[in-house]
């Protein structure tokens, strides 16, 4: 017998894909972001995210708006990815019937909060009673403006590695919030991500910019995932990962190694994008005068090797994996 926690939450996601059919409709199936579909002419992008009390939220450790909040941004996040437009929302909820009504209540408040700040709207869902935990399934339906979309394949050897913002405030609003720390920058970073939706809609606009996914497992992880589905192989520099203040100032008061939180911190929703090099300053200005956010280049494609490596090494852990060890 094969273990999932030997398998992998990959390696089981292939096993799946082996057994599924296709049809002409189908642009993009599973593998990336979204499912990428041709609906009578218009691109479609459909993506859907499980949200599970104790394993991705805890109702002790964060309001129930907040985790309404989160529960839509980490799906709206993977049109982000792709440089789509969300449109509508479906939300199925399971809860066992002692759930207080109210939290509930206050729960949408923040899900609806999260989904007007992206432009989607929640058109339905589903409810039902469970043993155990709450667990939230959300599912975002999207578009491609003019047809134009970036997916996991496309990274070219001499491409370089970019991301936005500052990828490690997530998992040390986490680590924070586990070992009781104060730390409420990095805690509203945790509980309150912000799914990069116009700066992907953006980038995905830019012909210099070959591919592109969000940061939700970690950012050499999911760099790993454009490695593989552009056949190239990726030399990132520990030194140039973007470092908040504020993270530099939490590693150092617990000694912790702050480029772990960098590299494979996840939960962050930045997007991480390959990018001609030629057009590298001229993006890297017109990007920072559109958007309130740091954009910094961490590493760069290349044919020498299929494999992401970090000063020259394979990693040792590069983020998280559901059903890994």
């Amino acid at each position: 017998m094969t273990r999932l926690g030997d398998l992998g939450e990959f390696g089981f996601i292939d096993r799946v894909r082996r057994q599924v059919t296709t049809s002409e409709q189908v642009i993009e199936g599973i593998g990336d972001d979204c499912a990428v579909l041709d609906f009578h002419g218009q691109t479609m992008l459909v993506s859907t995210d499980l949200f599970l009390e104790d394993i991705h939220f805890r109702p002790s450790a964060a309001s129930y708006k907040d985790i309404g909040w989160k529960a839509a941004a980490g799906c709206l996040s993977d049109i982000a990815a792709m440089g789509g437009t969300p449109r509508f929302m479906l939300l199925s909820l399971a809860a066992p019937a002692g759930t207080n009504a109210d939290d509930l209540e206050d729960f949408y408040t923040g899900y609806l909060a999260m989904c007007g700040k992206a432009g989607a709207v929640l058109v339905g869902g589903d409810t039902t009673r469970c043993q155990g935990g709450i667990t939230i399934d959300s599912i975002v339906i999207g578009e491609a403006v003019d047809g134009r979309y970036l997916t996991r394949c496309g990274a070219k050897p001499g491409d370089v590695l970019a991301v936005t913002g500052l990828p490690g405030k997530s998992a040390a609003g986490l680590h924070a919030q586990e070992n009781g720390h104060a730390a409420p920058k990095l805690l509203h970073a945790h509980h309150k991500p912000t799914p990069r939706i116009a700066e992907g809609q953006w980038l995905a606009k830019c012909e210099a910019v070959h591919a592109m996914l969000d940061v939700s497992d970690g950012l050499v992880q999911d760099a790993g995932h454009l490695t593989e589905k552009s056949g190239v192989g990726l030399d990132i520099d520990r030194a140039s990962l973007p470092i908040g203040k504020d993270l530099e100032d939490y590693c150092a008061v617990h000694k912790l190694d702050v480029s772990e939180f960098a590299m494979a911190g996840g939960e962050a929703y930045e997007l991480l994008f390959a990018l001609d090099p030629k057009a590298l300053p001229n993006l890297l200005d017109d990007f920072c005068k559109e958007f309130a956010l740091g954009l910094t280049v961490v590493g760069e494609f290349t044919d020498k090797h299929e494999e992401v490596r970090v000063d020259g090494k394979t990693p040792r852990s590069g983020g998280f994996d559901h059903f890994g060890k």
